[in-house]
């Protein structure tokens, strides 16, 4: 088991000391002591950015906001993060759920942290009611790589671990309306970091057949199944 937030505010990596990962009262920060070479979906600095400062908000489950990029800005001015060093995404599942594994690899270190809740699955690739935009992710998803990937890598690492959520949610038995398995939720987010050390050989790719790419698909998939399997868990108790 792997879910240190729910008893503690402060978890300590076995693999990767130096990355800071906390629970406050509304959100799970992860803050590296030097900038991370990022890409993301992330609302509010998402896309490529350097950044050392990473967090999940919990938001309410009606939240709404016309301008959530505003609104988070004003969250991290409250918080005191760095604003051009920071990425963050907001969730409606419980923060304290949230799963992290890790790994000492093939020249690499990997830390990954899951949050998810399961409400608004779906399945990709089958036509359903769609909206303009949505503000905040269901499975939120943070890869942090202590190691040396090309661009295209990172990229791969996102496809890896996608493969691998929806691998977890149709071994967990997850169906959409229509009873067919979901592959994700309306609203997922994903953040991939990496040091970019060049104090490690470079790996070229990370599909499912590398090394890297293989422990991104484990750690997912294990981390949101974890997740899953405690909410199950928790809501059989409140019945």
């Amino acid at each position: 088991m792997a879910q240190p937030f729910k008893n503690q505010q402060h978890h300590h990596s076995k693999v990767w000391p130096e990355l800071s990962l906390k629970r406050r009262d509304d959100h799970l920060i992860f803050q590296s002591t030097f900038p991370l070479e990022s890409f993301s979906s992330a609302v509010f600095g998402g896309g490529f950015q350097m950044a050392t400062h990473y967090f999940n908000w919990q938001v309410p489950l009606q939240y709404a906001s016309n301008d959530p990029v505003k609104q988070i800005e004003e969250k991290v001015n409250f918080w005191g993060y760095p604003k051009q060093q920071t990425i963050g995404l907001q969730t409606a599942a419980k923060i304290e759920l949230g799963s992290v594994q890790e790994i000492h690899g093939d020249e690499f270190r990997m830390v990954v942290c899951v949050t998810a809740g399961v409400g608004n699955k779906a399945r990709a690739g089958k036509k359903r009611k769609t909206y303009s935009a949505y503000q905040y992710g269901t499975i939120n998803t943070f890869i942090f790589i202590d190691g040396n990937l090309t661009h295209s890598a990172m990229i791969n690492s996102i496809i890896t671990a996608t493969e691998a959520k929806a691998a977890a949610l149709q071994d967990l038995r997850i169906v959409d309306e229509a009873e067919e398995d979901a592959t994700g939720t309306t609203t997922d987010s994903i953040v991939i970091a990496a040091t970019q050390d060049p104090a490690y050989p470079t790996h070229q790719f990370a599909g499912t057949a590398t090394t890297i790419g293989n422990s991104i698909g484990c750690l997912v998939y294990d981390a949101l199944t974890e997740v899953v399997t405690n909410w199950r868990e928790e809501e059989k108790l409140r019945c």
